[in-house]
């Protein structure tokens, strides 16, 4: 039954305005191959500085470079569409796991501090 209901749910998803102008601006983006490896680039730094800072350490050389590859893909109105409709999505998908978190009486807000202690 929630395995149903979660298909579902995903379905509905797939048909909001966040997850088609995603979809959108990702096939834009990553129609140019330069613009995908330094999409792929930002991605993959963007994981490691998170994962560190979780871990209680510091960004270091990786995060300098995360925001010198942030600024660059500012410049191509692929890229930068791609990132904001990334964000929108993710922020609709981290609205909808925190609705369900207090839905069951699980409270999720601090989950990141939890994280680092």
């Amino acid at each position: 039954m929630i395995e149903a209901l979660a298909r579902e749910l995903a379905k509905e998803i797939r048909c909001s305005r966040e997850y088609e102008a995603y979809a959108a601006a990702r096939e834009r983006a990553m129609a140019d191959e330069q613009t995908a490896g330094l999409l792929r680039r930002f991605h993959a730094l963007q994981m490691k500085v998170q994962a560190r800072r979780i871990a209680g350490g510091e960004g270091g050389a990786e995060e300098e470079e995360l925001k010198k590859l942030a600024e660059l893909l500012q410049f191509s109105p692929d890229a930068a569409d791609y990132l904001l409709a990334e964000y929108a999505l993710n922020k609709l998908l981290s609205d909808t796991y925190d609705l369900i978190g207090r839905g069951v009486g699980v409270d999720l807000s601090d989950w990141g501090e939890r994280v680092k202690d």
